[in-house]
């Protein structure tokens, strides 16, 4: 694997996020959606959002925000326990994930770069091979 081939995948990947992102946004201030996103609102409010806004048609990033700041109460109330014991798994796993991944940066890479003694050009020039643990000598310590 070449670092090209892997910022060209990041970038497709992260391109692709933003698209669905954007896509969401829009869906979700559509009127025809309102039943799926808003039913607890409109049954307790009674109310009618303006259908022609241009607001309507522009993605924002407002409710991730929203989201981010809500409080385990405010999740219980909107969502009921499912939704936060969901919720709860995916912070839960997004930790496990940062522990790792910094366990993996700091000492199972350098192990694996450093696996056998030969001279390393600079990484842009070589394969991402070097981090793999094939790269590691057999019976190495």
């Amino acid at each position: 694997m070449y670092i090209g081939a892997l910022l060209t995948s990041a970038g497709i990947n992260i391109a692709i996020c933003v698209v669905l992102l954007s896509l969401y946004s829009i869906l979700r201030k559509q009127p025809s959606n309102d039943s799926v996103y808003f039913m607890r609102r409109l049954i307790s409010e009674k109310i009618k959002p303006d259908p022609f806004g241009l607001e309507r048609l522009v993605p924002s990033a407002s409710c991730i925000v929203r989201a981010w700041q809500a409080t385990d109460e405010d999740i219980l109330v909107a969502g009921g326990v499912d939704a936060l014991v969901l919720l709860r798994i995916v912070v839960f796993s997004i930790r496990i994930f940062i522990i790792a991944a910094m366990i993996c940066v700091f000492l199972v890479l350098p192990v694996n770069y450093y696996g056998q003694e030969r001279q390393h050009k600079k990484i842009n020039a070589e394969s991402l091979d070097v981090f793999t643990i094939g790269n590691v000598k057999e019976g190495s310590k």
